[in-house]
C-alpha cells in the first residue's frame, strides 16, 4: 500500500504516522510545499517576542525523527501542480531543483491546510507588509521588527491572532494601532466578553477602530475609512479561506466555506483520497452537520482518524467532531469559548437562557484574579448550549469543564452538582463554574 498526502503540517504528518504505526510496510510519502516540518502556529506570535529564539523551536517533531523513527518519506518544498485522480496519481515540483516528476498513489490524503485572505489594494504588496500565517511570516516579520524597530506599527485585523500580536508588541513597548472591517471584534462571543476585551485594549494604550474599510497604502500612509494611519510595519490578518483550488481542479467537491467537502469518515467524492485539517469541513457534534472551525487540535484529530480509516477499509471509525471549544491570550486576560455561540442559537432559534456571572477564580489566598463565566443553556431541559469566559488566572481549564459538560449533554442541574476540586490556591469553596450553574438552575 501506499500512500502520498499533501501536505505536512497538522494534519498531514498526523495521517502519515498513524498509518506508519498500524501498516509499518505501508509506504507514506509526505509532499511539504515549504521548508518547514509539522509545527505549532498558534506559538507564532509569542516567538516575536524573544529576539534570539529561532523560529524552529516551534518544530513538532525534528525531520530525522520523523523520517528515521517513523519510517516517512517526508519532502520538503515539494509542490504538487495536478492531482490526477483517474490515474492515482500527482505532478509534483521539487522547488530546490526545479525538476518535475509524477507520484502514484493508493490512497492519497489531500491536508494543504489554509491561507490567508491578502489584500489586493495598492501598496499591499511592500516589504513592510506581513501576512502572519506560516513560519516563513514570522520569519520575515521577526527580521524586520528586530532590525529596523518600527515606530508605529498597524494591525489589519482584530481576531486571535492580531489581538496577540498586540499583546507581544505591547510588552515589546510598541504602540499599535488595531483597525476591524466588522462592526464589532470577535463577533462570535457575546458583548459581555467583548466589552472586557475592549477595555484590556484601551487600558493598555491599544487604539482600536471598527467598521473601517481599507483603500490603499501608500509608502508608511495607510488610507482607511476612518482616515489615514501612518504605519512603519502593517501585519494583516483578516482571516483565512481552505487551501482548496488543486482539490477543486481535479474535481473535487467543495463544501461550507469552500473547503473540501467531507463525510464523517474524512472520504471525499474523489476514489481513495481523504481530507482533513484547515482544508476540510468540520463536523459541529451539536449541529449534527458540518461547518468550518479550523484549530490545531481538530486537524490533529482528522489526520489520526484518516490514518486509521486507510488501514482499516472494513472497519473504519468516524471522526467524532468538535465542540468549538477555542481559548487565546490578551494580556493579563485569557478568553475561552466552547459549544454553540449566541448568534448560532440565535440564527437556530433556539429558546435559550443567559446566565452572566463575576467571581474571584481562587480562595483567600494571594494572587489569582476575576472571571467572568457566560452560560447559554435551553428553556426548560437547563441543558448546557455553549460557554463563554473572559478573567484571570485559571479560565482555560474551566472552559474545558464545560466543554467536557456540553460532549457529555449534560444540564446545569448536572454540573450544579459536579464534584470540583477545593483548595484556596485554586478556586474557591464554591467554583465560578459551580455558582454560574446553580445561578441557571433558578432561570431555566
Amino acid at each position: 500500500m501506499k500512500c502520498v498526502i499533501i501536505g505536512g503540517i497538522a494534519a498531514g504528518l498526523s495521517a502519515a504516522s498513524q498509518i506508519k504505526r498500524q501498516s509499518p510496510q505501508a509506504e507514506v510519502v509526505v509532499l511539504e510545499k515549504s521548508g518547514d516540518v509539522s509545527y505549532a502556529a498558534c506559538g507564532m506570535p509569542y516567538n516575536l517576542f524573544f529576539k534570539d529564539r529561532p523560529v524552529e523551536r516551534l518544530y513538532a517533531i525534528p525531520l530525522e525523527v520523523i523520517r528515521s523513527e517513523r519510517g516517512v518519506d517526508y519532502r520538503l518544498r515539494q509542490e504538487v501542480t495536478r492531482i490526477d485522480a483517474d490515474g492515482k496519481k500527482v505532478e509534483v515540483a521539487d522547488l530546490q531543483t526545479g525538476r518535475t516528476y509524477s507520484e502514484g498513489y493508493d490512497f492519497l490524503v489531500y491536508a494543504t491546510g489554509n491561507k490567508a485572505i491578502r489584500l489586493d489594494y495598492p501598496g499591499f504588496d511592500d516589504n513592510d507588509v506581513f501576512y502572519f500565517r506560516t513560519l516563513e511570516d514570522t520569519r520575515r516579520a521577526k527580521e524586520f521588527l528586530y532590525r529596523t524597530p518600527p515606530a508605529k506599527v498597524l494591525l489589519i485585523g482584530a481576531g486571535y491572532t492580531n489581538l496577540e500580536v498586540a499583546d507581544v508588541l505591547t510588552n515589546l513597548k510598541l504602540a499599535p494601532v488595531i483597525v476591524e472591517k466588522a462592526p464589532v471584534i470577535l463577533p462570535s462571543f457575546c458583548e459581555e466578553v467583548r466589552e472586557q476585551v475592549v477595555a484590556k485594549a484601551l487600558e493598555k494604550g491599544i487604539e482600536l477602530f471598527t467598521g473601517v474599510d481599507i483603500e490603499e497604502k501608500a509608502g508608511r500612509q495607510v488610507k482607511t475609512s476612518a482616515g489615514t494611519f501612518q504605519a512603519d510595519m502593517v501585519v494583516v490578518a483578516a482571516g483565512a479561506r481552505p487551501n482548496t483550488a488543486l482539490f477543486a481542479a481535479a474535481g473535487g467537491e467543495l463544501g461550507v466555506a469552500g473547503a473540501v467537502k467531507v463525510d464523517r469518515y474524512l472520504r471525499t467524492n474523489l476514489d481513495g483520497v481523504f481530507s482533513g485539517g484547515d482544508c476540510a469541513e468540520h463536523y459541529v457534534r451539536q449541529l449534527g452537520l458540518n461547518s468550518y472551525f479550523p484549530l490545531g487540535p481538530a486537524a490533529n484529530k482528522q489526520g489520526r482518524v484518516i490514518g486509521h480509516n486507510i488501514c482499516n477499509p472494513d472497519r473504519m471509525t468516524e471522526f467524532w467532531g468538535i465542540d468549538q471549544t477555542a481559548v487565546f491570550k490578551f494580556f493579563d486576560y485569557t478568553v475561552a469559548t466552547t459549544g454553540l455561540s449566541e448568534r448560532q442559537l440565535q440564527t437556530l432559534g433556539k429558546d435559550v437562557v443567559k446566565v452572566v456571572v463575576d467571581g474571584p477564580t481562587r480562595g483567600e489566598f494571594p494572587g489569582g484574579g476575576t472571571i467572568r463565566i457566560v452560560l447559554l443553556c435551553e428553556k426548560g431541559s437547563g441543558l448546557l448550549l455553549g460557554s463563554q469566559m473572559i478573567g484571570e488566572d485559571v479560565v482555560a481549564k474551566r472552559v474545558d469543564v464545560l466543554a467536557t459538560a456540553i460532549y457529555k449533554h449534560m444540564t446545569v442541574f448536572e454540573i450544579a452538582e459536579l464534584d470540583l476540586s477545593y483548595s484556596p490556591p485554586y478556586a474557591p469553596v464554591w467554583d465560578p463554574v459551580l455558582v454560574a450553574a446553580n445561578v441557571a438552575v433558578k432561570k431555566v
